[in-house]
């Protein structure tokens, strides 16, 4: 096997970057405009049933890139797609900054939806190129955490530049950011030879065959479905699920708090800076917990706390109880967005990861819609939203039931070293030997 290229500093800086290049697309192209819609909306004169037709094109165009990022990855390479993505999202929000006109504005804030799902699919690519698979669940922890950090450098920035600039200049701040971070990542992805095709060097992967250096052949995406197994399927029920229960969760909790509940926006604040502050540590904390308790295991774990979540909002929403109920659904979504990719590279090779998780992003961006659809339905039909909360609890139950008929990604470990074990490998449905890289 080929170890990765460059010093440990350099391949977890790396690592870094791509979280950062997550909060951009993430915490910049998604939330910094939920963050200054009421400002936005006055001095554009546009109304709030425009502003969630932006929602539902940007949901729509995640689905989009997400099928656009797993056939580019394939064609040319990740690291490509994924700075690609950050420059796409960049000019976006230049061009809100700058624009008067609802269509403009529509379009950038979509199309900067759409390239958080490219930024994110490649990253099955490129992590296993950097980290051996002892450590990678805890590098897609960190990456999956990228949007706390882009929510908590928006929000910091916010207040200030809009009382003394106006709202466009936090659009040009943020822009300024994430072209520093494509300066830098440009100079340290092109010493890691992350911008070239190499076959599966740091070894990963279950199926772990030998990596060899040189260009990658080109493959189609119907001849990689020729692999599909069960446990490809269960990955994608689980990501639809994710996308129907995690994503309704947060859309429909300040609504339950404060039309429901009866609370103020500042206890409603105040819920949602816990899961913010939980989140920050989570993807790190728990991804390296998969590390060690094992990625199936770990995720089981996360739905747990999911269901506790649900179930205590449900059971009320005033008091500790949401407040806990926030701490536990911080430390279950921000992790299971590293947890997910890190299981699906352990258990397949780079180039089927790539694919099975695209794939996996668009059943994601799918059960997003749904759960919203049937949320509102609910709420109207029922005029009692704890009741939706109960629904998301029982897709907690699934999540858990579905990931623990996933194959075990155990790895045996001697002498403080990973050796080897066998895994099914989903492309030939035979068993080889997966050797680990330091």
């Amino acid at each position: 096997m080929t170890a990765p290229t460059g010093t440990p500093a350099q391949r977890w800086s790396a690592v870094l970057l791509i979280a950062g290049f997550v909060g951009v697309t993430y915490g910049f192209g998604i939330y910094v405009f939920s963050q200054l819609l009421p400002t936005m909306s006055d001095d554009l004169g546009f109304s709030y049933a425009t502003a969630g037709q932006i929602a539902g094109i940007g949901q729509f165009l995640f689905i989009v890139f997400a099928f656009a990022a797993t056939w580019l990855s394939h064609r040319f390479n990740g690291a490509v797609v994924v700075v690609g993505s950050a420059v796409l999202c960049t000019l976006c929000l230049i061009g809100v900054g700058l624009t008067s006109s609802t269509v403009v504005l529509t379009a950038c804030l979509a199309v900067a939806a759409g390239t958080s799902a490219s930024v994110y699919v490649p990253i099955v690519e490129i992590v296993p190129r950097l980290i051996g698979d002892n450590r990678r669940g805890t590098a897609l922890g960190i990456i999956s955490s990228g949007t706390t950090y882009g929510v908590f450098v928006s929000a910091a920035i916010i207040p200030a530049l809009t009382h003394t600039v106006g709202w466009r200049a936090v659009w040009f701040a943020v822009a300024g950011t994430s072209v520093v971070l494509i300066v830098i990542a440009c100079r340290l992805f092109n010493r890691l030879g992350l911008f070239s095709d190499a076959a599966d060097p740091a070894g990963s992967g279950a199926a772990g065959k030998a990596a060899t250096a040189g260009p990658r052949p080109r493959r189609s995406l119907a001849a990689g479905i020729a692999f599909l197994s069960v446990w490809i399927v269960g990955i994608w029920v689980i990501k639809f699920m994710n996308g129907f229960s995690f994503m309704s969760f947060q859309n429909f909790l300040a609504p339950l708090l404060r039309d429901h509940g009866g609370q103020s926006i500042e206890y409603s604040s105040a819920v949602w800076m816990t899961i913010a502050v939980v989140g920050a540590v989570a993807g790190f904390a728990v991804g390296r917990l998969g590390d060690l308790l094992g990625l199936r295991r770990t995720l089981t774990l996360c739905y747990g706390m999911f269901l506790a979540s649900c179930l205590l909002l449900h059971g009320a929403q005033s008091g500790w109880m949401p407040f806990a109920a926030a701490a536990l659904f911080g430390l279950s979504f921000y992790p299971i967005y590293g947890l997910v990719p890190a299981y699906v590279g352990r258990v397949s090779t780079v180039s089927q990861a790539t694919l099975i998780f695209g794939l996996a992003n668009v059943f994601q961006g799918a059960g997003g819609v749904v759960g919203n659809l049937v949320g509102g339905s609910v709420a109207n039909d029922t005029g009692w939203l704890p009741n939706y909360y109960l629904l998301l609890g029982a897709g907690a139950f699934i999540l858990g039931a579905a990931t623990l008929t996933l194959p075990s990604d155990r790895r045996t470990r001697h002498a403080g070293t990973e050796a080897a074990t066998e895994l099914p490998d989903p492309a030939a449905g035979t068993r080889r030997h997966a050797v680990d890289a330091h």
